[in-house]
């Protein structure tokens, strides 16, 4: 169940153990990355975008990774990928 979190090449007890907010922040940015892949860029950039204001004031380094994120994923949409609404 927790395969592919561990450093590559390490077992899971050799793994160097990261704070859970790093673990949890680069499993969201991949999860967005793969959603993106799937062809939901716009919902991917969406989540993204919340997620940057969420931790705009508390965590402005995690934040700056979503905005990267965020921005390379938005030169993908095209005019007719944004929608209207706020979902």
């Amino acid at each position: 169940m927790t395969r592919g979190l561990s450093a590559p090449g390490l077992a899971p007890a050799q793994a160097p153990r990261a704070a859970p907010q790093q673990g949890l922040t680069v499993l969201l940015l991949d999860a967005l990355q793969k959603l993106a892949n799937t062809g939901e860029v716009d919902a991917a950039c969406r989540i993204a975008g919340k997620a940057c204001v969420l931790l705009r004031q508390t965590s402005p380094g995690t934040e700056q990774r979503f905005n990267a994120l965020l921005h390379r994923l938005a030169r993908r949409l095209g005019p007719g990928d944004q929608r209207d609404n706020d979902s």
